[in-house]
């Protein structure tokens, strides 16, 4: 089914956002969690770059749904090879957005299932909480990877972890999974 997602602009600088009130779903999380692989899940085309790669994305980048939605494929935060002073400008302008920008419907922490939650995750969702705590939810990526019941296990404990402690609605996914696709994308489109 497609339905007409396109890549709308990449965004190195506040000015390179766009300027109209249409929803936005951010995707964000450390680098190679799997953002642009779950991107493409979601629209059911190649849209976004992914690479094997960290630190490939290095701006903000907007794909647009006929004008209703958009999702933002933030840079991954953790490990990048980038210039400190290119470095600087996006985490200046991921900063302006996070605090300013009045589209975000609701802002996706992408996580590891195998590796769950590191102090970055949790300093950002920290960081988020200030800002736009409602909107912020958690999603756990890589699920067909967990193949035994002690990784199984570790993965109900961060759901508890996500839940429970963080109080955020969480979705457990897999690119290769299509119905955990289907469940995440009903709630993006949602309200």
């Amino acid at each position: 089914m497609h339905e007409n997602w396109k890549f709308l602009t990449e965004a190195h600088k506040f000015t390179d956002l766009p300027q109209d009130e249409i929803p936005e779903i951010v995707f964000w999380g450390r680098s190679n969690v799997g953002k642009s692989s779950l991107v493409n899940s979601i629209t059911n085309l190649k849209i976004a770059k992914t690479s094997k790669t960290p630190g490939r994305t290095r701006s903000l980048v907007f794909f647009e749904l006929k004008g209703k939605f958009r999702i933002v494929d933030f840079p991954g935060y953790g490990f990048s090879k980038i210039s400190k002073g290119d470095e600087f400008k996006l985490n200046k302008l991921v900063d302006y957005y996070i605090k300013k920008r009045k589209n975000i419907c609701k802002f996706l922490v992408l996580i590891d299932s195998l590796h769950g939650f590191k102090k970055i995750d949790e300093d950002i969702i920290s960081q988020l909480n200030i800002f736009i705590k409602k909107k912020i939810f958690i999603v756990f990526t890589k699920q067909d990877r967990l193949k035994n019941k002690c990784q199984l296990d570790h993965l109900r404990n961060l759901n508890d972890i996500a839940g429970k402690k963080l109080n955020k609605k969480f979705f457990n996914t897999s690119i290769k999974q299509v119905n955990t696709i289907i469940l995440l994308k009903k709630f993006l489109m949602s309200s």
